[in-house]
């Protein structure tokens, strides 16, 4: 079959020039003569959907988790902006600066998105560069948490393929950029900046004064502005447009206060205070011992009497709040409600730097509360103190010491058992305040774990079940049970249980289990935040045993803990109330549904809900960073 004269001449014309099959597939199939002008600058089309194609791959993934779905307009716009920025300076930069821009974006954004997969299946929530910040959090991390999505991953790789097809077409460019090039460069970022910044001020405008009512609308700018939640601000806001702004708001976190904010929060601490009222329990434990429990991921399926009898029986004895819930706002889900229940305020979320725990002054933290009233205060843990920087930061709220493991000469960190070896710490002191955290309900899960070897025979008969991270969790939970166990004998031995007071509640539900769908089934609910369901309850020899099945959540341990002793919160900024009083009464999760003991109001599934407490749920998580942005006590001090 003969060859046709023409394209003969254009195959020996690339091979004369040293071209490879891709160039020469490029001169002979890609190029219009009857535009000459772009013919070397087809490449950007590849280039061009390497971009959107990883961004809809992720967002396409977990379109159910956030409070918008992959069609939500302005986090596609936002993604078109960026895509023309970077195809506009690989138009107009000479060779070397425009391989790196061509390259190594994408690929960090690959690895990002790579791990924002990860991240949701251990946390259930997109990677924040905050989660950086907190001291020593990945030596609790396991591999086996890690599920990376294979839409993700393919996704990844079609962005992938796409620019290496863009880079083979790019080698026929000239090193150096023409003038055609140069300004269709520039046009091509002004074009992408103007998007961004139209997509930016358009549909999630900065309001000029304080408003709080929301609406769908308000909770959609809420989430990008605030950054409060990594998936929704990356829901709303693309891949790109959040990476950005969430590392610039790292890099430069807000650390001032206005003074308009400053008379916001003077505002609402002087109606929080002339709200508050005595009640019957008010001063009812006033100068008895305290020893405050943080059970790491223990459950409410967990806490029964066949997998935890010596707590069940304490549960059994005290004032249980059956109602309690335990909402996420950062990543590091046992700091988040080991802060919240300490302060009474919600973490630091997007735009804080999260120093602000260990340099901001906390008056009234727990810790502090009871040392005016001249207790001792000291905290104990499993792990060392750079875990969540808690070496420094439980100094900082007051507690006189943080004792590690090695403090307590543990001889397996895993198991609380250990813990015991600091009763005499903890009890030292007339009268005493003693903070612990546990640690054996936490993963990693498997075999190998030293709570599931020392209890495997009693939890697979307790469970009556063989599938792994069940049988796993009860055994953790066994081993904590017999830390609770030893420490009630010690305070009996002791002559001390009469006038302690023991208060216990979760750190999180137990997403170590690794199957959300039967952590719900067995909890009977059918969302994630309704999941986040835990213990909190009160015992002393001397309290009668009271269920109480108003709507509590973290933020409300602190103004209730203060009642009963009568503790001095006057002046403090506070988000919660107390669980025994009249006022609170619901929960509010981070990505503003809320619950209140008969109604679950979903951001995610439309409609106004209830005005009125939309309002003051943005009220107070607005307020609640800005007291911390601005170190709201040590300015005033």
């Amino acid at each position: 079959m003969a060859t046709h004269p023409k394209k003969l001449e254009k195959k020996q014309e690339g091979k004369a020039l040293g071209l490879t099959f891709w160039q020469c597939f490029a001169r002979n199939r890609l190029y219009s003569t009857s535009v000459s002008g772009i013919k070397p600058y087809l490449y950007i089309i590849p280039f061009f959907l390497a971009y959107f194609v990883l961004d809809l791959s992720l967002r396409f993934t977990y379109r159910g988790a956030g409070i918008v779905g992959v069609k939500f307009l302005p986090a596609s716009l936002f993604t078109l902006g960026w895509a023309l920025v970077f195809a506009g300076l690989v138009f107009f930069l000479p060779k070397i600066p425009r391989w790196f821009v061509r390259c190594v974006p994408l690929v960090t954004f690959v690895v990002i998105a790579i791990t924002h997969s990860g991240f949701m299946s251990a946390f259930r929530r997109f990677f924040s560069f905050s989660v950086l910040t907190y001291g020593g959090t990945g030596e609790f991390m396991d591999a086996s948490y890690i599920q990376i999505d294979w839409k993700v991953i393919v996704g990844a790789a079609i962005a992938v393929l796409l620019m290496m097809t863009s880079g083979r077409l790019l080698k026929v460019i000239p090193p150096k950029p023409v003038k055609a090039s140069v300004l269709a460069g520039v046009a091509a970022c002004l074009v992408g900046v103007g998007v961004i910044a139209f997509t930016h001020f358009h549909y999630f405008p900065v309001a000029d004064t304080v408003i709080w009512e929301t609406s769908q609308e308000d909770n959609r700018s809420k989430a990008y502005h605030e950054l409060s939640d990594s998936t929704n601000a990356l829901m709303v806001s693309g891949l790109y447009q959040y990476t950005v702004r969430d590392l610039v708001r790292q890099v430069f976190p807000a650390n001032t206060m206005s003074n308009e904010e400053r008379q916001q929060v003077d505002q609402y601490v002087a109606e929080y205070e002339a709200a508050q009222t005595d009640n019957e329990y008010t001063g009812l434990l006033a100068g008895k011992n305290v020893i405050l429990v943080q059970l790491e991921a223990i459950d409410t399926w967990m806490l029964q009497e066949a997998y935890m009898p010596n707590l069940s029986k304490l549960k059994a004895e005290s004032i249980s709040f059956t109602n309690h819930y335990t909402p996420a706002y950062i990543t590091a889900g046992t700091f988040n409600t080991e802060f919240m229940t300490n302060t009474g305020l919600l973490p630091a979320t997007g735009g804080i730097a999260t120093s602000v725990y260990g340099n901001n002054s906390f008056p009234y933290s727990l810790a502090n509360l009871f040392g005016q009233q001249g207790y001792t205060a000291r905290s104990f843990h499993n792990s060392r103190g750079n875990i969540y920087d808690r070496g420094t930061i439980h100094p900082n709220l007051g507690y006189e010491k943080y004792y590690g493991y090695e403090d307590l000469a543990m001889e397996n960190y895993q198991m609380d058992r250990y813990l015991i070896n600091g009763f005499d710490q903890m009890t030292e002191g007339n009268p005493f305040f003693s903070f612990v955290i546990t640690l054996s309900g936490h993963g990693p899960y498997g075999e190998d774990n030293p709570s599931y070897q020392a209890h495997a025979e009693a939890a697979q008969a307790a469970a009556q079940r063989t599938d792994g991270n069940y049988v796993y969790a009860v055994a953790g939970a066994m081993e904590t049970d017999q830390f609770i166990g030893e420490l009630v004998d010690s305070l009996t031995q002791a002559n001390l249980l009469e006038d302690t007071v023991l208060i216990f509640y979760a750190d999180h539900y137990n997403y170590y289990m690794m199957d959300d769908a039967l952590n719900m089934d067995i909890k009977g609910v059918d969302n994630m935040n309704m999941l986040q369901h835990t213990d909190f309850f009160i015992w002393s020899a001397d309290l009668e045993a009271t269920q109480v099945d108003k709507v509590t959540s973290s933020v409300d341990v602190l103004p209730t803990i203060a009642n009963l002793f009568e503790l001095d919160t006057s002046g403090a900024f506070l988000v919660g109330h107390d669980g025994l009083g009249d006022q609170g009464g619901y929960v509010f999760f981070s990505d503003g549904s809320w619950y209140d003991g008969e109604t679950y109001w979903s951001s995610q599934g439309g409609g106004t809900g209830d005005p009125d407490r939309s309002a003051e749920i943005t009220k107070l998580t607005t307020l609640s960073n800005w007291v911390l942005a601005g170190d709201y006590y040590r300015s005033q001090e």
